[in-house]
């Protein structure tokens, strides 16, 4: 088609271009708001009754706040919309206002509100409330959105055991609602020969979310050389009342004695770090450690530099922290002499445990108090009302368990070698050693394998979540997760360590019946009475089959006890690796167990033995007096009494003989029952050779390396219940 014969577009015709729109400034529209609104309240005040109850109830007053703060460009909850927040809050009250109860409790949670955003609306409010905490509150510190606590008073634990809570530090976090404690450190005295010492660096609340806690540090003391409490005499706590807080109490004593007795692995390092200088002198307390620093002006900056500096002299100062850095300093030895291995957090771990095992208990003791007893003495009310109102124990315990599972990055457990040693002599050798060379040998063997070496058992990344049921027909569940199992046998001095046991995780789930909670007496079990003991033994002899009539009989003798049952489940995750040093210490400790076993049966045997022989003479002798009243029980005098009154001499000659023989036949057995344990010592010594049955079952161990699957343990322990039943206490019950 040609070209020309086209149309020829039509004209297009240029418009006007439109002038943009101008953008509105929001904050330009917000600014009259607040004005305009506050002045319809007033008004409403002044027209009608209802309009001062609103404004009395604050929640005018909380709108009013808020749209200032969006005046300003920042409010709370930015992500609601102002009109959502109005009227929600003003439909609230207007239900609210139809009871004179709800009423007030909306004021009671308004008034809170109004001082909160005007906290993080206005600066002029949170300078002044960080001038106010500054003035009046000494160890307060308002940081930001933070608030932080220092110096704190240790926890006193004067109840069923002793011990002392320390935590150095805590801040909370209102933008996060997180709580961090600082530097916890606890002591607990188990018994008068076992203590228990926890360090934790850190630790995170997360409100209505989770727990976290840093790695754990947990040392067994035991003897007298190893407690910090050891000296600590029991029911050592007045029984009077006491004042809330308290300084100079006797485990404040024992945990600042044995401060001043430090090892001096710290000083060195302090003097190593001074470079020939004067080393700083130690600070007991954080207060003592900043007394020396003048505070210019309350200002943010100085307040947040101060805070910053509080935080990290508790972390530096820490134990934990100091054995870190002086296991850093210590030359790496060659791998292939065991030596400690920086780069792997499990040994590292392990090593510092077993470094920290020599330190006290309680490194930085607080020099005030408060003891767990006073503070129940001083709130008898809050017992008083969980007492009768049980179910309110139980609501407040489901969702403080639900929603704060626990995780805690690891827990290393240590022990001292010499400790189970002693444990060992005292309980289980015994005076063995001295009479039996076999036995004597074993105790060489394996008290040379524990004596200069501590234990350690590492936990890594355990998780833990527990439900507490409100109706008690449930029970109460506890599940823990655990997803690295390390066993090691570590030498301080060389830093020498070595992984005995390595399994591939461990969980567990634990029963607790829901009457053992506190308060709960009242849903005991009934005492048990005769007629029900009847009942059982006649369902034992009804049963059928073996299982059913073990079960019963089980069943029986709990009942009689008085006891109930915590159900625990346990599995150990495959593979697994073990040491052959551990299993040659196994299999010596096992063949050392058979050789004292045989040894005790002998004792027994031969100390009945005489015990009868010494009942057969007894016996002859008030023969011999019964048969010749009128004399003496000395043989001569038997023989010339039975002379006299005509006894026939082959008669007294027979029975001679006869008393001859049994002496014999008596003496004859104790010699062979003794060539009989010596028989059966060298029957042990040649059948259980212990090196080469560790050695074989070490082979067998090696396939558990590649092995795939769990192996579980499923019990009961039995609880009593006669002390649960002594504590409960004669109010009655509203809620139960």
């Amino acid at each position: 088609m040609d070209a020309k014969n086209v149309d020829a577009a039509p004209p297009v015709h240029k418009r006007k271009p439109v002038a943009k729109a101008q953008p509105v400034d929001k904050l330009a529209m917000w600014a009259a708001t607040p004005n305009v609104f506050i002045a319809i309240v007033v008004l409403a005040a002044v027209v009608s009754h209802w309009g001062v109850r609103w404004i009395i109830s604050g929640a005018p007053l909380l709108v009013y706040s808020v749209l200032l703060g969006e005046s300003n460009g920042y409010r709370i909850l930015p992500y609601i919309p102002m009109w959502t927040i109005f009227s929600t809050l003003n439909f609230v009250y207007a239900v609210a206002a139809t009871s004179w109860l709800l009423y007030w409790v909306f004021a009671f949670c308004c008034y809170p509100a109004i001082l909160l955003s005007c906290l993080f609306q206005f600066d002029a409010s949170a300078n002044l409330a960080r001038r106010l905490f500054r003035t009046f509150l000494i160890d307060l510190h308002f940081i930001n959105d933070k608030i932080a606590f220092f110096d704190l008073p240790a926890l006193e634990i004067d109840t069923e055991v002793d011990g002392l809570l320390v935590i150095r530090g805590a801040t909370f976090s209102f933008s996060t609602l997180t709580l961090v404690a600082h530097g916890c450190e606890a002591g607990i005295k188990l018994s008068d020969d076992m203590e228990l010492a926890i360090q934790v660096e850190k630790v995170t609340v997360s409100l209505l979310r989770k727990i976290e806690l840093d790695h754990v540090y947990c040392n067994v003391k035991g003897g007298e050389y190893e407690m910090t409490f050891g000296t600590l005499a029991p029911d050592s706590h007045d029984k009077t009342d006491d004042p809330l807080m308290m300084s100079d109490t006797p485990i404040l004593r024992a945990a600042t004695a044995a401060l001043d007795g430090t090892t001096s692995s710290a000083v060195k390092m302090k003097n190593a770090m001074a470079s020939g200088k004067q080393p700083p002198k130690e600070s007991h307390n954080v207060r003592s450690a900043f007394d020396s620093v003048k505070t210019i002006s309350p200002d943010e900056e100085n307040a947040s530099a101060k805070y910053n500096e509080i935080v990290r002299h508790i972390f530096k100062t820490s134990t934990v922290e100091i054995a870190r850095v002086a296991l850093k300093g210590i030359s790496i030895a060659d791998e292939s002499e065991g030596g400690l291995d920086h780069e792997n957090g499990n040994d590292l771990r392990a090593a510092i445990c077993a470094q920290i095992h020599d330190q006290p208990s309680i490194p930085h003791p607080p020099t005030r108090s408060v003891r767990v007893s006073t503070l129940a003495k001083s709130s008898p009310w809050v017992k008083k009302s969980l007492h009768r109102l049980p179910l309110l124990l139980r609501v407040l315990l489901n969702p403080i368990t639900y929603f704060h599972p626990v995780s805690i990055k690891s827990i290393t457990t240590a022990g001292s070698g010499k400790w189970m040693v002693n444990l060992m002599q005292t309980h289980f050798f015994r005076h063995y050693s001295t009479s039996d060379a076999e036995i004597r040998r074993l105790e060489n063997r394996i008290t040379t394998w524990l004596a200069d070496a501590n234990f350690a058992i590492e936990l890594g990344d355990v998780h833990w979540t527990a439900h507490v049921p409100i109706n008690t027909t449930f029970d109460i569940e506890n599940h823990l997760k655990v997803a690295d199992f390390m066993a090691y046998r570590t030498l301080p001095g060389a830093v020498n360590l070595t992984q005995v046991i390595r399994l591939g995780g461990l969980d567990a789930a634990v029963v607790i019946p829901s009457y053992l909670l506190p308060h709960h007496e009242h849903i005991l079990p009934p005492k048990p009475t005769e007629f029900q003991g009847m009942q059982m033994e006649q369902a034992i002899e009804d049963a059928e089959g073996a299982p059913a009539t073990v079960k019963a009989t089980a069943a029986l003798k709990q009942l009689r006890k008085d006891e109930t049952n915590i159900k625990i489940s346990a599995h150990a995750h495959l593979p697994a690796s073990f040491h052959q040093d551990l299993l040659n210490f196994v299999a010596a400790t096992v063949k050392a167990t058979k050789v004292i076993e045989m040894d005790r049966d002998w004792e027994e045997i031969k100390s009945l033995r005489e015990l009868k022989r010494a009942g057969t003479n007894l016996s002859e002798s008030d023969a011999s007096s019964v048969m010749s009243p009128g004399s003496t029980a000395t043989t001569g005098t038997m023989d010339s009494s039975a002379t006299e009154m005509g006894a026939d001499p082959e008669r007294k000659g027979f029975k001679s003989f006869m008393r001859k023989m049994d002496q014999g036949m008596k003496e004859a057995g104790v010699n062979m029952k003794d060539g009989m344990r010596k028989a059966g010592v060298n029957t042990v010594n040649a059948m259980a050779n212990d090196r080469w049955i560790a050695k074989l079952v070490g082979k067998v161990t090696k396939k558990l390396e590649k092995a795939q699957g769990d192996v579980g343990y499923s019990g009961n322990i039995p609880v009593k219940l006669q002390w649960y039943r002594n504590r409960a206490e004669p109010y009655s019950k509203i809620l139960p």
